[in-house]
């Protein structure tokens, strides 16, 4: 749900299109490929791939997506550069990734939080809250990820908007859950009302960025907004 803002050259997006639509459609090949035991190789593979990701995500958030060259993130993974192109298409389809991983692991606590129980809007509001935290913990990398965000391929926004949308159902079963336990009012369209919520989430996170607001006020801030969209 990161949905990482500092501007981003059109050049990048140019050089970057056609890596990414080569890597989207070598995982789409690997995710159908017939489980098996992996190999010295496979490892190997995931070991640079975890190096260079790591070595990224410092850079990134140290300096800005824009000022790091690919042969530095390769030095710092101690892989050459030409890596970062065989495992994720190019410097941008590295920051997607991160993008990613990030995402996967907040939907699996998200879940987690949905489930337990009590009043509808304390429980989207912790939602809300853990995902604050989690994005804003490092604000440099969030402004990157959202800038990249409005550049990057036709492909990878098609790939995120399904990712987004995992997030976006939970909010739409909460609401759905407080409209049943008659918490909410039934004249709210729980699909509509999580697609605001979730816009008033991410505007509500640049605060981090610009106001360098701690977690927990732009979590407050965010939850005026959610309280006047659900009527409560």
């Amino acid at each position: 749900m990161i949905i990482y803002v500092v501007n981003i050259v059109d050049d990048m997006f140019c050089n970057n299109v056609m890596g990414n639509l080569v890597l989207s459609c070598r995982n789409k090949s690997m995710r159908h490929a017939k489980s098996r035991r992996p190999t010295l190789k496979d490892k190997k593979r995931e070991e640079t791939r975890a190096k260079l990701l790591a070595a990224a995500k410092r850079l990134f958030a140290e300096h800005g997506y824009d000022s790091v060259p690919v042969t530095e993130i390769a030095q710092e993974a101690g892989v050459t550069h030409s890596m970062i192109n065989v495992y994720f298409g190019g410097k941008a389809g590295l920051l997607y990734e991160i993008v990613r991983q990030n995402n996967d692991a907040q939907y699996e606590e998200s879940k987690e939080a949905v489930s337990r129980s009590g009043p509808t809007i304390e429980r989207l509001s912790d939602l809300l809250l853990h995902w604050t935290k989690q994005d804003t913990s490092e604000p440099s990398l969030l402004a990157v990820m959202q800038s990249y965000s409005w550049v990057w391929p036709k492909e990878t926004e098609m790939e995120n908007r399904a990712d987004r949308g995992r997030f976006l159902a939970l909010i739409a079963e909460l609401v759905r859950e407080g409209q049943q336990a008659g918490e909410l009012t039934d004249k709210i369209l729980p699909d509509a009302a999580a697609t605001v919520i979730f816009a008033v989430y991410t505007w509500g996170l640049r605060a981090a960025i610009f106001d360098e607001l701690s977690a927990k006020d732009c979590h407050q801030r965010i939850m005026e907004q959610v309280k006047a969209v659900l009527a409560v």
